[in-house]
């Protein structure tokens, strides 16, 4: 079991060194949201990234999904592979799967197609890919047996995470406090 953050521009310039220096073995860096577009580029994914290659802490990436069609998760995998190239990844990129009115808007078979497209991108490019969605998603609408491809990343905030199927990572607080980042921050564990 490795212990992680995730982190985003949301948690400010982050002193590496001291994360570094205490007991998370690992990160997962937002590179952004949404389209290929650079304004929606995370503003501070270029200096986490280089701060975790300079001090070898191992990471992976995510981002935060806005598509409602399958055009826009290839469009969503084109601005994650734009931002990693040249980045050694020890950890999966990571499609996060959150956003309510995406879900009310095209139901649960669109949500699979749109899935498929962005990880289908990840893995033809040769890199491992992971879905992160909240308990509820994970019980009620990410479903398909597809969702057996991928690594699954659970967020739960509880002692126990309560999701029946297998999964690689939990997502157990927003509220945890880490050396060298100021105010909360995400925490989770690998397995």
């Amino acid at each position: 079991v490795g212990k992680g953050i995730d982190v985003s521009e949301h948690n400010g310039v982050i002193d590496w060194e001291a994360v570094k220096n205490s007991d998370v073995d690992y990160a997962i860096i937002r590179v952004g949201y949404g389209s290929n577009y650079t304004q929606y580029d995370d503003d501070y994914w270029t200096r986490n990234a280089q701060e975790c290659t300079r001090l070898g802490i191992p990471f992976g990436v995510y981002i935060y999904s806005y598509a409602d069609s399958v055009e826009d998760a290839a469009s969503e995998a084109d601005h994650v592979l734009r931002l990693i190239s040249g980045y050694n990844l020890s950890y999966p990129v990571y499609y996060d799967l959150e956003e309510t009115n995406i879900i009310n808007k095209v139901g649960k078979g669109t949500i699979t197609e749109i899935a498929k497209t962005f990880c289908g991108r990840m893995q033809n490019a040769g890199y491992e890919v992971g879905v992160y969605a909240n308990l509820n998603w994970w019980n009620n609408y990410l479903t398909d047996g597809v969702f057996n491809n991928w690594h699954r990343w659970v967020a739960q905030y509880n002692v126990t995470c309560d999701y029946g199927g297998k999964y690689h990572m939990w997502q157990c607080t927003s509220s945890a406090s880490v050396p060298g980042i100021n105010g909360n921050v995400d925490v989770n564990f690998f397995y």
